[in-house]
């Protein structure tokens, strides 16, 4: 009898420990103002200053990124409602934008303006969320599947399996890069 209860003992406590370290957290990284970035259990953490705020909105599913470049715009990227969220300094919401057609990434620009990936029509657009108009948009990207996006306010970087595409403010290709295979 006791050897049962030891071993429901162990099983209970395995399927705890298995839960707690089955949450998913993704540091996001600091901001200029030092403020700590989270995810966990899909809420965005923002630690600074002995104060902790929080976002959570669990009707558009799982955070996709956070972009976290301008502390007082706040991107949240919800990639299976085509969503971006914007939040300020104390992730309180200021703009939600649901776009229409498929988007693969989102980043912020310059002021009230998101870079985004358009998946349907395969370009880069410059999406202006107050007048809610793109403002520049890409050529048609060819022969090129972007895996990951990283941006400033002036540039966008998309990068691939195997190379490398570099844009302007103005969207246009400024370079273009094969990555070396490493053996």
């Amino acid at each position: 009898m006791q050897s049962l209860i030891k071993f429901l003992l162990l099983i209970t406590f395995s399927y705890s420990f298995a839960q707690i370290n089955g949450q998913k957290i993704d540091s996001i990284g600091v901001d200029v103002l030092d403020a700590s970035y989270t995810v966990f259990n899909n809420v965005l953490i923002k630690k600074s200053n002995n104060k902790t705020f929080s976002y959570e909105n669990i009707s558009l599913g799982e955070v996709a990124s956070v972009d976290i470049i301008n502390s007082q715009e706040i991107v949240l990227f919800y990639h299976d409602f085509n969503t971006v969220v914007i939040l300020d300094n104390q992730l309180n919401l200021i703009q939600s934008v649901a776009f229409q057609e498929t988007i693969s990434f989102a980043k912020k620009g310059i002021t009230n303006t998101l870079w985004v990936f358009n998946t349907d029509k395969n370009k880069l657009e410059l999406y202006d969320y107050k007048s809610k108009k793109i403002t520049f948009s890409s050529q048609v990207i060819t022969d090129f599947e972007p895996l990951e996006m990283e941006s400033g306010f002036n540039y966008v970087r998309l990068k691939g399996k195997n190379k490398i595409l570099v844009f302007d403010q103005y969207l246009n290709l400024t370079e273009s890069k094969i990555q070396q295979k490493n053996h």
